[in-house]
């Protein structure tokens, strides 16, 4: 069985440091120069992803970040194999609704089977 590996889309914004300018927090002094979450460069990185040979990349679903359906179906149209892995949090979207968006992404993009689910049911009060 090959391994595969999965990036990660940073739907909030981009910068050095672990935490600063997403994950809820404040940007701080120290974690400036952020880049902000532009269509631009969230396909900038789908594309190397894609050139590096991911599988697929982590689209997070948060308060902060832009709506992971939206930008993936958006990106799926600057990728050609690349596979995204959107985070669905049930307390947050219907599950009926998810699954509407989740066979309306599959049949409309363009080369079909490059969208993924990651469920995830931990309920962490920072992400309200």
């Amino acid at each position: 069985m090959p391994l595969t590996f999965h990036w990660f889309l940073p739907t909030y914004g981009d910068s050095r440091y672990l935490v600063g300018g997403g994950h809820g927090v404040a940007t701080t002094a120290t974690a400036s120069g952020s880049r902000p979450a532009t269509l631009a460069y969230l396909g900038q990185i789908a594309r190397s992803a894609e050139q590096l040979r991911f599988e697929g990349a982590l689209t997070p679903t948060g308060a902060w970040c832009e709506d992971a359906w939206l930008s993936t179906a958006m990106l799926a149209e600057v990728t050609e194999r690349l596979k995204f892995l959107v985070a669905f949090r049930p307390g947050r979207l219907s599950p009926t609704l998810g699954a509407q968006v989740a066979a309306t992404f599959q049949r409309h993009c363009p080369e079909g089977g490059k969208c993924a689910g990651s469920v995830d049911t931990a309920d962490r009060p920072w992400w309200h």
